[in-house]
């Protein structure tokens, strides 16, 4: 396997990298962010289902197929 020499990026293409990484990190921040909160109302949806099935004693999926 032939390894690929050093490259040689000049201090202007260094400073595009890193400010295309910081861009990068910065929606990858707010992705994880927005995945966290989905996934919070997703259990509490989930929850809410399964309270309202208890309370017709049904169910999940009889009561999401019937009511939803």
């Amino acid at each position: 396997m032939m390894l690929n020499p050093p490259s040689n990026m000049n201090d202007e293409d260094i400073k595009q990298f890193l400010s295309a990484f910081a861009d990068f990190m910065d929606h990858a921040e707010e992705n994880i962010h927005s995945y966290e909160q989905w996934k919070e109302a997703e259990e509490y949806t989930n929850q809410f289902y399964e309270k309202k099935a208890s309370e017709l004693e049904v169910t999940v999926d009889y009561y999401m197929a019937e009511f939803l």
